[in-house]
């Protein structure tokens, strides 16, 4: 144990003056500066080539679509490595099988399977981090993978630790940060990754275009009376739910503040978790709730509405008014998204939106929209937003002319 500790406070020591030395070595005018979102003064390479990220998918989309990923060489979500597959069974005896089930920057980024992970279940390793030799760790607090608040003594440890190798820090916060949910940073969030690669003007197109995104549904769903606002029930379908007795799966953070806040619906489920949390659900409290539409979510694993129509294990839930009246969507797979809105975040409030509302949103077909979406923010051509939306598994859309 105690070769360990002495091993670990030597590679510290190490790269601490390794680190040190290669600040004052080279000219001032190697370096620029910038103001994260902690408010504070970060100097950075002019050059920056390696780039160690600690988030589940805004920072390394923004890159993406600036043309920066490339330059990221360790990763703090295991998310962003793999791709996943779900089986769900029939009530026919024909399962439906989903694969090669990905974020949209996973697949974009083939590369990411085999970059190595700087951060592990008890936390940040630094001695990986270190030895990646990084410009600048960007760092999105409130994501899965950084799961502090903005002033949290862990995440303030965490960045002086890496700040003490000689690594400037650029933190960001997530929704989930704030006390409330709010949507208003994110754009300041990809606008400030842009300016670390001094691509602000790319950057800042894309943040533009995602806060339109957003607004166009605000508006459109405006001064609805509340008596005629349909009750929605985010509900996810996790097999881990069913093995402790319960339907599903239910959050109140950020998805309440969708449906309520931006589509102006009803949230059916008004218990107060706070976010990110999830709670189990009975059977029971699903039929007490009886709501007009639900939205199944990623939980462990992907829930398409085929589920819940067929499956055998939900049969009882066959006499629900949404289930009854066909009225259940399914939002995209977002694997790690711990209520910290990713830039795909107007996919989820579209998907809400036309099931709430779909005669305010008679002019717009989401299995094209998904489409137009990605096209607009990573500038891919049409067969790859194709792609994107089948490793989203939003194909349920296009098959029900959703």
């Amino acid at each position: 144990m105690r070769s360990r500790i002495f091993s670990a406070t030597m590679v510290f020591l190490v790269f601490s003056v390794l680190f040190t030395f290669n600040l004052t070595a080279f000219p001032a005018k190697e370096y620029r500066q910038i103001t994260d979102l902690r408010g504070k003064t970060v100097t950075l390479p002019v050059k920056i080539n390696r780039v160690v990220t600690i988030d589940d998918g805004l920072i390394e989309g923004i890159m993406t679509i600036i043309g920066e990923s490339g330059k990221i060489v360790g990763l703090g979500s295991r998310s962003l490595r793999k791709t996943s597959g779900f089986t769900i069974p029939n009530m026919s005896g024909e399962d439906y099988l989903f694969k090669d089930c990905m974020n949209p920057v996973r697949y974009l980024n083939p590369g990411f399977a085999d970059l190595p992970l700087i951060k592990n279940t008890t936390g940040v390793n630094f001695e990986a981090l270190a030895t990646l030799k990084p410009d600048v760790v960007i760092i999105r607090a409130g994501s899965c993978s950084a799961s502090w608040g903005a002033s949290s003594d862990a995440m303030e440890k965490t960045i002086h630790i890496i700040e003490s190798l000689g690594i400037p820090v650029v933190a960001l916060f997530a929704p989930p940060c704030f006390a409330e949910p709010n949507l208003d940073k994110i754009p300041e969030e990809i606008r400030l990754v842009g300016k670390i690669f001094e691509k602000e003007e790319k950057a800042a197109r894309t943040a533009d275009y995602i806060r339109k995104s957003v607004e166009m549904i605000k508006e459109r769903t405006q001064g609805i009376p509340d008596e005629k606002k349909p009750r929605v029930l985010a509900l996810g379908l996790s097999p881990k739910a069913r093995t402790a007795g319960g339907a599903g799966n239910v959050r109140s953070g950020i998805l309440k503040y969708y449906i309520e806040e931006i589509v102006h619906a009803k949230s059916a489920f008004t218990v107060k978790y706070h976010t990110p949390d999830t709670g189990l659900i009975s059977t029971e409290h699903v039929f007490a709730i009886d709501p007009d539409i639900i939205v199944l979510t990623t939980s462990f694993g992907y829930h398409p509405p085929e589920e819940i129509y067929n499956a055998p294990y939900y049969q009882s839930l066959k006499t629900l008014s949404a289930v009854r009246n066909k009225k259940v969507s399914a939002l995209p797979f977002t694997p790690s998204n711990c209520d910290a809105s990713r830039i795909e975040h107007p996919i989820d409030l579209m998907v809400i939106a036309k099931s709430a509302y779909p005669d305010l949103f008679k002019d717009i077909l989401v299995n094209e929209w998904v489409l137009e979406f990605y096209q607009n923010v990573y500038g891919v051509d049409l067969q790859t937003a194709k792609e994107i939306r089948t490793a989203q598994l939003l194909d349920w859309t296009s098959e029900s002319n959703f």
